[in-house]
């Protein structure tokens, strides 16, 4: 944990802060005359180079210009080690968000910048912008260094986040790492954009999933509703996590009798019932509208055979999350263990 309190400013000459300075000795090797101390000839003892003038100087050879070395750290290892961590298990996050994880209660936000400015330095993460805000992301480089250091399992061509935030996509990316910064517990246990295929033309795309065993299931499903989809749409995402919980596949040798297995269970072998779908609603502070949002939804996926959970993003973020009130508006968990038996 670290207290600093100190509020560094960002914006765009601090950042350029991160290259190394181009008069630097590092960079000037070769991008200039020397002078040279002393009154000795260095060219003394040289054969005269056919064909040159006599201002031509021929006795040095021109050097490569080499990379220039970052310029010095002002972080510890240890809290670039975790920014890392974090930003692999949410992809994108201002420097506050990572802040009130790794900081005591959120202070030390300059101390983040600092810390995010010496790993851009070092080529590992990158930046865009939200409105004036700079949202951080891992680079590829990052990814790979992550994937090394073995603390986490990097997904195979898993995106950076840099697209979405320039293709302005950010504030659902946002929410997200909100969620799941206010959830409390390990970042380590979550994973975001997660793909559940269902068949060659179906699949559900969870926006994160949490690696922590509940109400039966090893996992947690999290969707995060902005308001910019309508309410049909959403009806028809959960109506794909009930596909997907009901999809099977064939298990045995071509000829054999085989057995038929519930497709979720190959991903998930030791869950006793399907995941919860957590659904956070946002993109507005009147929860009276999330509310209304809330009912509709229900209305549409009246006789899903899931459990959905649903709570206002206004709500939670005011709330400790060890207080968070859900409503359930699919399945019970008594109606689960009992569609369970039945299945069985």
């Amino acid at each position: 944990m670290y207290d600093n309190t100190n509020d560094d400013h960002e914006d765009t000459a601090r950042e350029g802060a991160c290259q190394p300075p181009a008069g630097g000795a590092a960079s000037g090797a070769g991008t200039g005359s020397t002078p040279v101390s002393g009154d000795a000839d260095e060219t003394a003892g040289q054969e005269p180079v056919k064909g040159a003038s006599s201002e031509q100087d021929t006795s040095i050879p021109a050097l490569v210009e080499t990379p220039a070395a970052p310029r010095k750290l002002t972080s510890t290892a240890q809290t670039r080690g975790l920014l890392m961590l974090m930003l692999s298990r949410v992809r994108i996050a201002t420097a506050a968000q990572l802040a009130s994880v790794i900081t005591r209660e959120g202070t030390g936000v300059g101390y983040m910048r600092r810390g995010l400015r010496d790993l851009r330095a070092l080529g590992f993460v990158d930046y865009g912008r939200h409105s004036r805000e700079m949202v951080w992301h891992l680079t590829t480089l990052g990814q790979r260094t992550v994937a090394e250091g073995g603390d986490v399992a990097m997904r195979p061509h898993a995106a950076t986040g840099e697209r979405a935030i320039a293709a302005g996509l950010a504030p659902h990316g946002l929410a997200v790492t909100d969620v799941i910064v206010k959830w409390g517990g390990s970042l380590i246990d979550w994973e975001v954009e997660v793909d559940h295929t269902i068949d060659k033309v179906r699949r559900v795309v969870s926006d994160a999933v949490l690696y922590r065993p509940s109400r039966g299931a090893e996992v947690e499903f999290l969707e995060m509703d902005r308001f910019t989809m309508s309410v049909s749409r959403l009806a028809m995402k959960l109506r794909a996590y009930e596909a997907y919980s009901q999809a099977t596949y064939f298990e045995g040798e071509r000829g054999t009798i085989g057995s038929t297995k519930s497709l979720w269970r190959q991903r998930y072998p030791d869950s006793r019932l399907f995941p919860v779908v957590r659904v956070v609603l946002g993109g507005r502070e009147d929860v009276d509208a999330l509310d209304r949002r809330t009912a509709a939804l229900e209305q549409r996926i009246r006789g899903i055979r899931l459990r959905v959970d649903v709570a206002a993003l206004p709500r939670l973020m005011e709330t400790p999350s060890n207080k968070w009130a859900w409503q359930p508006i699919g399945l019970t968990d008594e109606q689960a263990q009992a569609h369970a038996r039945r299945a069985a």
